[in-house]
């Protein structure tokens, strides 16, 4: 009788069916672990080892023929059927974890960008995530330092996201709620609503924001390939973060650093939720090696009940919205005053000779009810006495993206801090003064105009010489 065929009720098949339930009974089956079959594998010998020293199960007191005919020891074939059984275990094991446990650290990564991104196996949540931002280097738009978010998710097209930023460069802080419900998307912000249709790229409302998108943009570039893909591993468990078990994921420098968000340039560690693949913590850093954004929620919870009212859309404000034109040119300083929402800050002291030349605006809608557009921003440039370009100056509300340039804190008048940097033959200074972003260049190409040089002490005079002209 070949060992297939053997009779199940003998005693062999009972020491068998023993050998492997002890096995099992020993058997830590985790959610996700490297190295679990080689332990099943010791785990089954230690138990048989266990069982041929036991008195009560002699070693050689059963036998059974093989195909060869010589005597098999019944511990060596049961090992055989127990470690076929426990690589079948293995299998469907990892067939019912591969569905929640990606194999390599690449495929964590994808599987945590679609969370993040699209909401990917998330349940309805509500979580509350602080971000904190340090400056990257040069970009365009500084990003917030500090953004707090609490979030209330009921699907990938239904969600509230109620954020308090804090503006750089002490500029103070304010609210922006949006909700998405269906295809539409409505912001409140300083008392105004507005409606627009979500696009089919819109994503979660943590990664639409500028200050979310270096921590996306990471883990994208880890589960992909190619020479911009950076290295990736997994650390193993990481802490129990507000109840849930994490997984943590290591992301490598970036083999092609990016211009406009520095944040994720350098190595990063994110700790992400094991089942939901969720991001609950991440340290990035950028160039330098420098810390410059961190990620940590500190609230979560799953499988919420959401009150219908909590997704309706508002009604959006009654604006009039004339036709305007991206930009113009004004004749003089009394046109400027006259079209501008606010009275402009212009400087009481030209040194060096200078004369007033060319001044531009850059148009938005008027007040509600008003028909005619006005005047948000605007640069005078001014002449030197050859009337060659010398200085710009430029003024916007100081919630615009105007470009806030890295550099040494200058004093321009007491209690009136700029910042002045230099370099490419310009030099330039800029500041926040009554709510205004306002900001002076001589050298250089700016706005179209090649500017010929003036001393910088001549930008700082005039700076301090800003005065509001009033109605």
């Amino acid at each position: 009788m070949s060992d297939r065929e053997y009779p199940q009720h003998s005693p062999a098949a009972a020491g068998r069916d023993e050998v492997l339930g002890k096995a099992l009974r020993r058997l830590d089956v985790p959610e996700h672990r490297p190295g679990f079959d080689a332990e099943l594998r010791a785990k089954l010998s230690a138990t048989l080892s266990e069982r041929d020293a036991d008195p009560q199960h002699p070693g050689r007191a059963l036998r059974a023929r093989s195909r060869t005919g010589r005597a098999r020891h019944p511990s060596r074939w049961t090992l055989g059927l127990a470690a076929a059984a426990a690589l079948a275990l293995v299998a469907a094991v990892a067939v019912a974890l591969s569905a929640s446990a990606p194999a390599s650290a690449a495929a964590v990564a994808r599987r945590a960008a679609r969370a993040e991104r699209t909401g990917t196996g998330l349940p309805p949540f509500a979580l509350t995530v602080v971000t904190v931002t340090t400056p990257g280097g040069f970009q365009p738009e500084p990003p917030p330092p500090r953004v707090t978010d609490r979030i209330d998710y009921a699907g990938p097209t239904l969600w509230r996201d109620k954020s308090v930023v804090t503006e750089p460069f002490n500029e103070g802080t304010h609210a922006i709620t949006r909700i998405r419900n269906g295809h539409l998307i409505a912001s409140i912000a300083d008392g105004r609503v507005s409606v627009t249709r979500a696009t089919r790229h819109e994503g979660l409302p943590f990664t639409v924001m500028a200050w979310q998108q270096a921590a996306l943009r990471k883990l994208l570039a880890a589960g992909s390939s190619g020479r911009c893909a950076p290295s990736a591993s997994l650390g193993g468990d990481g802490p129990v973060i507000d109840g849930r078990p994490t997984l943590i994921l290591q992301i490598g420098g970036s083999p092609c650093p990016s211009a406009d968000i520095p944040q994720s340039d350098g190595p990063a560690t994110f700790w992400l939720d094991k089942q939901t693949f969720l991001v609950l913590r991440a340290v990035l850093h950028g160039p330098g090696n420098r810390i410059a954004e961190t990620i940590a929620v500190t609230g979560l919870r799953y499988h919420v009940r959401f009150p219908a009212s909590t997704f309706a859309l508002p009604k959006p404000s009654r604006t009039k919205l004339p036709a305007c034109r991206a930009a113009i040119s004004l004749p003089d300083l009394a046109a400027l005053e006259r079209a501008l929402v606010r009275p402009p800050l212009i400087p009481g002291s030209l040194p060096g000779g200078l004369r007033v030349g060319r001044i531009d605006g850059s148009l938005g809608p008027g007040s509600p009810g008003s028909a005619h557009c006005k005047i948000t921003a605007f640069t005078i440039t001014y002449n030197d006495p050859a009337g060659r370009p010398a200085v710009q100056l430029y003024e916007a509300p100081r919630t615009s993206p105007a470009v806030r340039f890295p550099g040494r804190a200058v004093t321009i008048r007491p209690g009136l801090t700029g910042t002045i940097t230099s370099g490419s033959h310009m030099v330039i200074l800029w500041w926040i003064q009554d709510g205004r972003y306002c900001s002076l260049q001589t050298g250089g190409l700016t706005a179209g105009v090649r500017l010929t040089t003036v001393p910088t002490a001549h930008l700082i005079q005039i700076a301090a010489s800003l005065r509001s002209t009033g109605h």
